[in-house]
């Protein structure tokens, strides 16, 4: 940015001497300030005023965003899955060696668990299907706007429909992830009790 941004400290000054020359260093340094505050106010003015996203920029935003859901999907399954299903059944087995009291005070946090882990088995391969549909889909869309197949108010239709399924898919992401973690808390804390 050049013009008024480029502007520094120095100026500033120079510009406020130039102002008041005959003024007291009181009245000086008010000047100051009030050019200096100016000059970071239209600073600040001319940040925010960036131009609008356009459609093909909020399609590629939307690819990325679902490139990083089908890793996190994979992570998901491949880390907190694996490592929850494997400390359920380690302590499903260890169940017969507790006292009753211990088996009640278990039964439902493994039965949560073992229900969570149930619910990603059944929805996962969804899920899936679903991300590789929708990067297909974001594809088709961006070339049928680069190709002027679609008109750019039809795309963003289109784009807007692709994001509330994106936006689900994330959604269900984030919420097998804090599901996951909290089982896998509550599994540590039954172990320590056992001991």
């Amino acid at each position: 940015m050049v013009g008024i941004f480029s502007v520094g400290i120095s100026q500033i000054t120079q510009i406020a001497y130039l102002c008041a020359p005959l003024t007291n260093p009181f009245e000086m340094k008010r000047i100051r300030i009030i050019l200096l505050g100016t000059t970071l106010a239209l600073l600040g003015l001319s940040r925010c005023q960036q131009p609008p996203m356009t459609t093909i920029g909020k399609i590629e935003a939307l690819q990325q965003q679902v490139t990083a859901d089908v890793d996190a999907l994979q992570t998901l399954e491949s880390q907190q899955y694996n490592t929850l299903k494997s400390d359920f059944l380690a302590c499903d087995s260890m169940l017969q060696y507790l006292t009753e009291a211990q088996v009640d005070a278990s039964f439902e946090k493994l039965q949560y668990a073992q229900a969570y882990l149930l619910q990603f088995e059944m929805v996962k391969p969804t899920m899936a299907e679903k991300m590789d549909y929708l990067a297909q889909q974001l594809e088709h869309l961006k070339a049928d706007l680069e190709s002027q197949y679609l008109s750019d108010s039809l795309a963003l239709a289109y784009f807007e429909t692709e994001n509330r399924v994106a936006d689900t898919l994330h959604e269900q992401i984030l919420y097998f992830k804090d599901r996951f973690g909290q089982c896998k808390k509550d599994i540590n804390t039954l172990k320590k009790s056992w001991k």
